[in-house]
């Protein structure tokens, strides 16, 4: 029952409007924040935006998995890693896929992030994507990003991140234009507090709010929603190891669907 849900949720929310690529799952610290991550000021949550790759402080890799809604058969798995070059330039790669065994969606992605300022960082990627419908071929594309973090107060980030600005399209169809815009409050040391709205030219805004809790060194907890459509709610923890180790659990959850949980094992150089 749950899969046929499903299948009518994705035929009346894609592809009336022709596009591919359905909504990608975050990485389990992403999704329990309710996918607010733009200004998120660290690497915790790995690359939600594209500057952060310039932010980063040393070189880390995250790697996730997800059961979309629970639903058997359909996998959805993410890899990124980053690298610092410099004081002032990060690379970063990414690689995900999602799909059951009709249809199929990969991104490999190279992301470039660079500090302008003492407050102020700029990246860029570039994403090869790649659907396979089982019945219908297979057809790639390219996609583009850009992304900026800010610091302008104490305690005060702003991040703003656009994917394919110039309207790039695989086969016949295009991937969605997408603007995100947030800020995120670290009130403390332990404690940082997220919001942020999406808008994709062919659906309603998003509003996207996180929070992240950091009882102890090694613990952190999270939780979250966003709007759009359908309200969902996200909710999580993490646990962090001295030797650079550490892995996070996450779940969302979506009133008509059902639960998505996630995990992701995480290492950053000591």
């Amino acid at each position: 029952m749950r899969f046929t849900i499903f299948f009518c949720f994705v035929i009346s929310s894609y592809g009336a409007v022709a596009q591919v690529f359905m909504r990608p799952f975050d990485n389990a610290a992403a999704l329990s924040l309710g996918g607010a991550t733009i200004a998120y000021p660290g690497m915790e949550t790995g690359l939600g935006n594209e500057a952060l790759a310039g932010f980063a402080d040393r070189a880390g890799i995250y790697l996730g998995s997800a059961i979309p809604y629970g639903i058997d058969g359909w996998q959805s798995a993410q890899l990124q890693g980053v690298i610092k070059i410099d004081r002032n330039n990060g690379i970063g790669i990414g690689l995900s896929h999602s799909g059951i065994e009709a249809y199929k969606e990969q991104r490999y992605g190279l992301v470039y992030g660079r500090r302008l300022g003492e407050k102020i960082y700029l990246g860029g990627s570039a994403d090869l994507l790649r659907v396979n419908a089982a019945e219908y071929g297979s057809a790639s594309g390219f996609n583009i990003g850009i992304g900026i973090l800010a610091n302008p107060l104490p305690g005060l980030w702003l991040g703003v991140r656009i994917r394919n600005p110039v309207q790039q399209k695989i086969g016949e169809q295009a991937p969605s234009n997408e603007v995100s815009i947030g800020a995120a409050w670290r009130a403390s040391p332990i404690l940082i507090l997220l919001v942020e709205t999406e808008k994709k030219l062919e659906r309603p805004t998003q509003i996207k709010a996180g929070v992240e809790y950091r009882p102890l060194p090694i613990l952190i907890l999270r939780a979250g929603m966003r709007t759009g459509g359908t309200a969902r709610i996200g909710f999580g923890a993490a646990i962090r190891l001295k030797n650079g180790f550490g892995m996070d659990l996450g779940s969302e959850w979506h009133p008509s669907l059902g639960l998505t949980p996630a995990a992701m094992f995480v290492w950053r150089k000591p």
